[in-house]
C-alpha cells in the first residue's frame, strides 16, 4: 500500500484514523542498513496482507532522557530521521513522546495502549529490541503479550557486515572517531551535516579557501576534528558538489567557535544563507597548527588533492 513518492507527514498515536495495522517500532537513530531490512519486511508484509504499514518511533531518543550524560549525540536529526523513514516507503509514522514517565511504564501496558491506538495486527522489531522499564519487554516477552492480545510478533535478524553488527551505536562511534568511511557502510550512505550557511571571518576567501559555514545542528553525534572528502549538495542541485570540508576550531587562526566549513571545488558564489548539506566521506588527516599562514595554505593544497583523489574514485 505504499508510495515511496508520498512521504508521510509524522503524526501522533491519537491522530490514527480506525482499522487493522502492520506496525514497526524502534528508535530508528540515523535509519542504518539494519533499520532498512527491517523497515522493508514489514512493508512487504503489508503489501502481502493490503494493509497499512505505521512505524512508531520515540523522541526525544530515549537514550537522551535516560541517561544524558553518557548519550553521545544523535546521528540524525528529528526531520532527517522523519524523511528516512518516510523514504522506506511507511504509510504513517507516529512519534511517542518520550518521557520518564512512559519509560516507566509495563511492557503490558504500552502494548496495550499500542494496540488501542493503531489496530496493532502484526508487530514487526528487530531481534534485540526491548521496551518498557529495565528493557524487560524483550522479543520473548512481547510475543507473550502479543499471544494474549491478539497479534502476532515477528522479530527481523540483525544486520552485520562480517562479524560486526549493524548498529546505531556503532555507527556514532565511528562518526565521533572520524570513521566517516565506516560509518557510511553501516548507515548505506554518507554522515550528513546539514544547516543554514552563515557568516565566519572570511578568512577563507583572504587565503584563497573560501568555506560555506555551519554550525553543527544541537545534539548531533560530534565529528572527530579534521579535514574529510565530502560532498557538497545545496538546495537547488541534483548531484553533489565535490569539496573539502573542515570541522574543528581553527587552532592556527583563532581557536574560534566550532563548525563544519565546507570549501566547495570548483565554484564561486555567495552561499549565505542558504542550506548546504555537506556529506562527509572519508577523512583525510586530523586537525593541525601551523607554525604560520603560509604553512596553513601549502596542507590546504594538499588536502584538495588528496581529495580530489578520493571523490574521484566514488
Amino acid at each position: 500500500m505504499s508510495d515511496p513518492r508520498v512521504n508521510p507527514a509524522p503524526l501522533l498515536a491519537d491522530d490514527l484514523p480506525p482499522g487493522e495495522r502492520i506496525v514497526t517500532i524502534g528508535t530508528f537513530d540515523g535509519v542504518h542498513r539494519g533499520h532498512r531490512r527491517l523497515l522493508d519486511q514489514a512493508v512487504q508484509r503489508g503489501q502481502e496482507l493490503d494493509l497499512p504499514v505505521t512505524g512508531v518511533t520515540f523522541e526525544p531518543v530515549p537514550a537522551a532522557v535516560l541517561r544524558p550524560e553518557a548519550f553521545s549525540g544523535r546521528i540524525s536529526t528529528p526531520d532527517e530521521k522523519m524523511e528516512q523513514l518516510a523514504e522506506a516507503g511507511l504509510d504513517e509514522i507516529v512519534v511517542v513522546p518520550f518521557t520518564l514517565e512512559l519509560s516507566r511504564w509495563l511492557p503490558e501496558d504500552f502494548m496495550a495502549w499500542l494496540q488501542e491506538k493503531t489496530g496493532l495486527r502484526e508487530l514487526w522489531v528487530g531481534e534485540g529490541f526491548a521496551l518498557g522499564k529495565d528493557r524487560v519487554g524483550t522479543v520473548k516477552r512481547l510475543t507473550q503479550i502479543g499471544a494474549d492480545l491478539g497479534f502476532r510478533v515477528v522479530a527481523v535478524p540483525r544486520l552485520t557486515n562480517g562479524e560486526e553488527v549493524v548498529s546505531s551505536s556503532r555507527v556514532r562511534a565511528a562518526v565521533i572517531n572520524g570513521d566517516v568511511a565506516t560509518a557510511r557502510r553501516l548507515l548505506g550512505r554518507p554522515f550528513r551535516v546539514i544547516g543554514e550557511v552563515v557568516h565566519g571571518q572570511h578568512l577563507g576567501r583572504e587565503i584563497g579557501f573560501p568555506t560555506a559555514n555551519v554550525v553543527p545542528p544541537d545534539g548531533l553525534a560530534p565529528l572527530a576534528d579534521g579535514i574529510y572528502a565530502a560532498w557538497g549538495w545545496l538546495p537547488a542541485d541534483e548531484t553533489p558538489r565535490a569539496a573539502v570540508a573542515y570541522i574543528g576550531n581553527r587552532p592556527t587562526v583563532d581557536d574560534g567557535e566550532r563548525m563544519v566549513e565546507t570549501h566547495l571545488l570548483d565554484f564561486d558564489g555567495d552561499l549565505y544563507g542558504q542550506t548546504l548539506a555537506t556529506d562527509l566521506l572519508e577523512r583525510i588527516r586530523p586537525d593541525a597548527r601551523f607554525a604560520s599562514i603560509d604553512d596553513l595554505i601549502t596542507q590546504m593544497q594538499i588536502d584538495k588533492t588528496q581529495a580530489r583523489e578520493v571523490l574521484s574514485m566514488e
